[in-house]
């Protein structure tokens, strides 16, 4: 995983791993970049089985709380 993935995840983690979702507009301000760019690593992320989106929200998922738990905890 490359670091800018693993950066949005780690962001995803911390902001949701407790319930709730985060908005692309959120996601926008907090890496300075627009949703086009950060559509790829978003759509990686959830082919991966780390993120769920629902209605353009993110949470991490199930997986990636446990990946998470394994690098940041």
């Amino acid at each position: 995983m490359d670091s800018t993935s693993l950066s949005i995840l780690h962001h995803i983690f911390n902001k949701t791993k407790d319930g709730g979702f985060l908005s692309m507009y959120e996601l926008e301000i907090e890496f300075g970049a627009e949703g086009s760019d950060l559509q790829p690593v978003l759509e990686d992320l959830k082919e991966g089985e780390l993120i769920i989106e629902t209605d353009e929200k993110y949470q991490i998922s199930d997986n990636g709380i446990n990946f998470g738990k394994t690098k940041w905890i």
